[in-house]
């Protein structure tokens, strides 16, 4: 885990609802039309970078955790993108952030999104996002990115100033 270095106070962040145009610059946001039967081929950019990776589809329970959530890391998935579907209709907080011109995430650009129980993300490589935080109650996920279980799978940063997602717009 690499320690990020960063001058300041917190940032303060309010959570917005997930869509996919606000969501465009970080991945793909995961959904169905809402109006009967239907499909969305190619709906998320699947990128493996590596040939030696290995789809790894992972099912995984996180515990609920209200607002406000601190974030004290980021991660990212440099050489693949990451997605994650809900199972069980859990509402879900959404944390990215976007890189400077040398990689390093920009903490004081962070957004954060609520996404529905039937919404899910793609990020795409390289993005800078939180931990899985389920709303209101536990959280069933469906996880899938590629993996060769070396160290580049995922990088860690510990944030030295962390920042809060204090509420939901409304």
């Amino acid at each position: 885990m690499t320690v990020l270095p960063q001058a300041g106070t917190t940032v303060e962040i309010i959570a917005e609802p997930l869509t996919e145009r606000a969501f465009a610059p970080f991945g793909q946001v995961i959904a169905g039309t809402g109006d009967g039967a239907g499909r969305r081929p190619f709906l998320a950019r699947m990128h493996n970078g590596r040939t030696q990776a290995q789809p790894n589809l992972t099912w995984m329970r996180i515990a609920p955790q209200p607002l406000p959530v601190t974030v004290t890391a980021l991660e990212r998935h440099p050489h693949s993108n990451q997605t994650f579907v809900p199972m069980n209709g859990t509402r879900q907080l959404v944390v990215v952030c976007p890189s400077d011109a040398h990689g390093a995430p920009l903490p004081a650009q962070a957004r954060a999104f609520v996404a529905s129980g039937s919404q899910g993300v793609n990020y795409d490589a390289n993005v800078w996002h939180a931990p899985r935080v389920a709303l209101c109650a536990p959280g069933e996920f469906a996880m899938f990115r590629w993996d060769d279980g070396g160290g580049e799978d995922t990088e860690l940063i510990e944030l030295q100033v962390p920042f809060v997602v204090t509420g939901v717009a409304a």
